[in-house]
């Protein structure tokens, strides 16, 4: 609905413009719709997300592994190039920096990586807490409603109830003045 008043935007000649990050939200936006409403669907996107976080822990453990192993390494060479101080010079420097850049790499990336799935899951709980306090309000709201239908229909049929009553007595008021009339 949102990508079709978008694309009529366009055309009616509307000066902003729309960059494909905003046609993006926009389909998210749908996609989280209709969603968040298909219980079989929510149950796919939180299996997905336990996936991606057990996949997430996996490259961690394997990232930290592969330092371990480097370290493991470096531990190795340092004490065999101890025996020949001369053959170590610069480039054992050089190769020592380059890994511990490399190391540092792999941990901001990780870093980088849990934060924003940290970022992302608050998001899910907070669009979860809205979607839930919408089914709330509009669960609320026809309560409401079918409260108030009952009310007035009891209400009609209490006011038609007066009504047969009323002309009950009349008509018994009409038939007592016939009788004394004796026309009756």
């Amino acid at each position: 609905m949102q990508r079709a008043e978008l694309a009529s935007l366009r055309k009616s000649g509307t000066d902003k413009e729309f960059t494909e990050f905003e046609l993006n939200m926009v389909e998210l936006a749908m996609r989280w719709d209709q969603g968040s409403n298909d219980p079989g669907i929510r149950k796919i996107t939180q299996a997905k997300a336990l996936q991606l976080e057990l996949d997430a822990k996996k490259v961690r453990e394997d990232s930290m592994r592969g330092l371990v192993r480097r370290r493991e390494e470096d531990v190795g060479e340092s004490s065999r190039s101890r025996g020949d101080i001369s053959t170590m010079g610069d480039t054992g420097q050089a190769k020592k920096k380059h890994k511990n850049q490399e190391g540092k790499n792999i941990d901001k990336i990780l870093l980088e990586f849990s934060q924003g799935m940290k970022s992302e899951k608050e998001e899910l709980k907070e669009i979860e807490k809205k979607q839930d306090q919408k089914h709330e309000d509009l669960m609320q709201g026809i309560l409401g409603l079918a409260e108030e239908i009952r009310e007035q229909s009891d209400r009609q049929s209490h006011d038609a109830f007066l009504e047969r009553e009323a002309r009950k007595d009349e008509l018994v008021l009409i038939l007592e003045a016939l009788r004394k009339d004796n026309e009756i």
